[in-house]
């Protein structure tokens, strides 16, 4: 049986940006499903809901950040009697462009049916940091989600490597471009969106969060289970 793939995007306020990544997939042949996870109260919301080119995951988020629907589209995903089963999950913003014929399928070939992470060269941070990842499912399962507990928005790249170190998983594909148009990398604007997330109080609690968990019993937990 062929092996599925979906991308969980979480999206809130660029529609623009949704339908672009969309075409992205098109234009590198992909098959992975996308799902782009939208907060019920953005105020773009019905723009969002006229695409007929990707799908669509509600997400009572309310934090600002995107961690929580993240987290909340990853593990709908894992229910069966909803959804396809899904070998595998990706982690895109949606100011990631897939730029590599076939990435997707790279990215399965990669993993297989190991436990395993797996990631790309946005061309900003390379082997570095994963700002966009795959994993496979009982990574998501076991963490009910894709990165660490508690994350508003940032530092789950830290998080992902760590783990996929911790795990002895860790793959980086340097020919897999999945471009990362952030405006640290002077590819973007700084829109309302990137002033909210940024903010110096959201790098010191997400810091914060991250470093207890990852010195957790629970975590501690989490990487035996996985190994």
């Amino acid at each position: 049986m062929a092996m599925k793939m979906c991308v969980v995007v979480p999206s809130r306020g660029r529609p623009e940006s949704a339908e672009r990544l969309a075409q992205a997939f098109k234009d590198t042949g992909a098959e992975a499903d996308l799902y782009i996870v939208i907060d019920n109260d953005d105020p773009k919301w019905n723009e969002y809901a006229k695409s007929e080119n990707y799908k669509k995951l509600p997400a009572d988020n309310k934090t600002g950040g995107c961690a929580k629907s993240l987290n909340t589209g990853a593990v709908m995903l894992l229910d069966i009697t909803k959804y396809p089963l899904y070998d595998y999950f990706v982690f895109m913003g949606d100011d990631h462009l897939p730029r590599t014929q076939g990435w997707d399928k790279a990215f399965i070939q990669a993993l297989k049916m190991d436990i395993g992470i797996a990631y790309g060269n946005d061309l900003f941070r390379g082997e570095n940091l994963p700002t966009a990842f795959a994993m496979n499912r009982n990574i998501v399962n076991e963490l009910r989600g894709m990165t660490f507990p508690g994350c508003l928005h940032l530092y789950f790249d830290n998080f992902v490597k760590e783990l996929g170190i911790d795990l002895k998983c860790l793959k980086y594909l340097p020919d897999v471009i999945i471009e990362h148009l952030h405006p640290a990398a002077g590819k973007a604007e700084v829109d309302e969106g990137y002033e909210r997330v940024n903010q110096p109080l959201w790098y010191e609690k997400d810091l914060l969060t991250l470093q207890e968990y990852v010195r957790s019993a629970e975590y501690a937990d989490l990487v035996n289970k996985l190994k």
